[in-house]
């Protein structure tokens, strides 16, 4: 083969093996768009965008972005109008399933707590922790991708009606998982995930459920985050 036919053989490659690894990470994305689509899809994106580290792992990190802001990718929101959401909540997937191991806090290292420290306890966050805040309810799309076989294919994106939806992402057992979640929760999570008190908590919770049922909310909600590993450890600024 003369040279310039034998490179073009590296370099077709090259953008192949990027195509595999970004339809690996946005599996319902290219679901909805079809297969030719994500393919027209991921060949403006790395026009635009190519990969500046040497790991695949960052590829695909501004794809949401550029679906949700390129003029070149309009075409693509009129195949799927929620792409972009989409996109955002399976690269928060990503992100939370290569995310550092951290402990998880058990029930009884809080029970062990004074009383009186609780106003300035302060919380760690998992680090898989992710939070997303979309136009559309993109994890029902996710959820059908999940169920069906890997060979799946759809004539047509899953019908959904805009909705503001607020969704966490988190890794539990190796496991990646995502809910949606309340305004309230949202704001919650993100002060924890700040560092903020129990008592700063408590006080963002006052705009939600009023000052009577504040500290009772808080509790709840973090109980329940406990239960799905999403906090790493609890101290006070002095320990």
């Amino acid at each position: 083969m003369p040279p310039v036919d034998r490179l073009a053989v590296y370099a077709n490659a090259y953008f192949a093996r990027l195509h595999d690894c970004l339809r690996d990470d946005y599996g319902a994305t290219a679901r909805a768009l079809g297969p030719d689509a994500f393919h027209d899809l991921i060949k403006t994106f790395l026009m635009i965008h190519p990969p500046t580290q040497p790991s695949l792992r960052h590829a695909g990190a501004q794809l949401a972005e550029h679906l949700a802001a390129d003029p070149f990718a309009e075409i693509f929101g009129r195949r799927c109008a929620y792409a972009a959401d989409l996109a955002r909540l399976e690269w928060a997937i990503a992100v939370a399933f290569s995310a550092p191991d951290s402990p998880v806090l058990a029930r009884g290292e809080l029970a062990a707590r004074e009383p009186d420290a609780w106003a300035e306890l302060r919380f760690e966050a998992a680090p898989s922790l992710q939070l997303l805040s979309c136009a559309w309810p993109v994890q029902i799309a996710r959820e059908r991708f999940e169920r069906e076989d890997a060979d799946a294919t759809w004539s047509e994106p899953p019908a959904l009606d805009p909705e503001p939806t607020h969704l966490r992402v988190w890794r539990r057992d190796e496991c990646v998982r995502f809910a949606p979640i309340t305004g309230l929760e949202l704001d919650l999570l993100g002060g924890l995930r700040s560092g903020e008190s129990f008592a700063a908590l408590c006080e963002r919770a006052t705009h939600g459920v009023g000052e009577a049922d504040a500290a009772a909310r808080v509790a709840e909600l973090l109980s329940s985050w406990i239960s799905d590993g999403l906090v790493a450890r609890a101290s006070r600024r002095a320990d």
